[in-house]
């Protein structure tokens, strides 16, 4: 947001420079500009290459809630060890002064109902929750071993 509203600046400068025509104006940039903008296009490259990604409403599985945060660190370490393949849809969050750790991106509550039960063999507490999920479309398919 902070680049746009640079560039909305620059452009108003230009313009006016053109319709007044009065005195002249130097843009000094920070040779730092150039760097993030370039950045910012490699990045912008990259994303465009990946499939699409969503923020969607869903559910995830809450595994723990109080306001111990090592507690929550400790519970987040352990699902990683125990479940590596949710290891990128594991989060800590922090609502003051709480911290939950959630498990999952599930579009509909059904679709957890199996990790669920996977989880309630170590954990004693665990349920479903609306929150706000990551979506990938176009998911690629992991390729089966041979």
């Amino acid at each position: 947001m902070k680049m746009k509203n640079l560039f909305v600046i620059i452009i108003l400068i230009l313009v006016s420079k053109t319709i007044h025509a009065q005195g002249s104006i130097e843009i000094v940039a920070d040779s730092q500009l150039y760097l993030l903008m370039s950045k910012r296009l490699e990045n912008k490259k990259i994303a465009d290459a990946k499939p699409d990604t969503l923020i969607i409403p869903g559910y995830r599985l809450q595994v723990f809630f109080s306001n111990d945060r090592q507690k929550a660190i400790k519970i987040k370490e352990k699902l990683i060890k125990l479940f590596p393949e949710y290891e990128n849809e594991i989060f800590l969050i922090y609502q003051s002064p709480n911290y939950k750790v959630r498990i999952g991106n599930f579009v509909k509550e059904a679709d957890s109902k199996t990790l669920e039960k996977r989880l309630l063999k170590y954990f004693d507490n665990v349920f479903a929750v609306r929150d706000k999920i990551i979506y990938i479309k176009n998911k690629p398919q992991k390729e089966s071993e041979d």
